[in-house]
């Protein structure tokens, strides 16, 4: 699966979104902290994997110089889940659906446009490698977000141990 070209930096209302570099990662790793129980945090090891692996889809939000949020999203296998903390050395060559991993904002920042921002970017992203399916495992009661933004529960399950999860599906045309 070839990512699409490197394009400018796309302005979201107030926001940039843009793909992120190593020099990101320090912001990402704090907003994470504050945003994540300590078992669903990932590895700067696992974080850098996905930036190198897919940079179209390791995406900042930002105000000015200000990280509000981060996602990660891969073109990936249906019915195939990334682990938490899960270095990827290789994304399917059969990809055929746009797997969101992560969409992080920042506690200063929610309820801002933030995570709608860059989700608009993924589902961007996805239209370029024509990918019109999506998935996504919603943890720490986002679920009501991501219904919003069109997804529907595919069931839950024990992500971790003592963590419960809900497979989450979206299907959009043009794919």
């Amino acid at each position: 699966m070839t990512a699409p070209a490197d394009e400018p930096s796309s302005p979201v209302g107030r926001f940039l979104v843009r793909p992120l570099v190593t020099a990101d990662l320090p912001a990402v790793v704090q907003i994470e902290a504050r945003s994540y129980t300590p078992d669903l945090r990932e590895s700067e090891a696992a974080m850098l994997s996905k930036m190198a692996l897919f940079r179209a889809g390791a995406l900042g939000c930002f105000e000015d110089d200000d990280l509000c949020g981060y996602a990660f999203a891969l073109p990936w296998r249906a019915g195939t889940l990334i682990a938490v903390g899960q270095v990827i050395d290789a994304l399917p060559e059969d990809a055929d659906v746009m797997y969101i991993h992560d969409v992080v904002v920042a506690p200063a920042h929610r309820r801002r446009g933030v995570a709608s921002a860059l989700v608009g970017e993924i589902v961007r992203v996805a239209g370029a490698l024509h990918l019109g399916r999506f998935a996504l495992v919603a943890v720490q009661g986002s679920e009501p977000f991501w219904q919003r933004s069109g997804f529907a529960s595919a069931g839950t399950f024990e992500y971790l141990p003592g963590v419960r999860a809900t497979r989450m599906e979206m299907t959009r045309s043009g794919g």
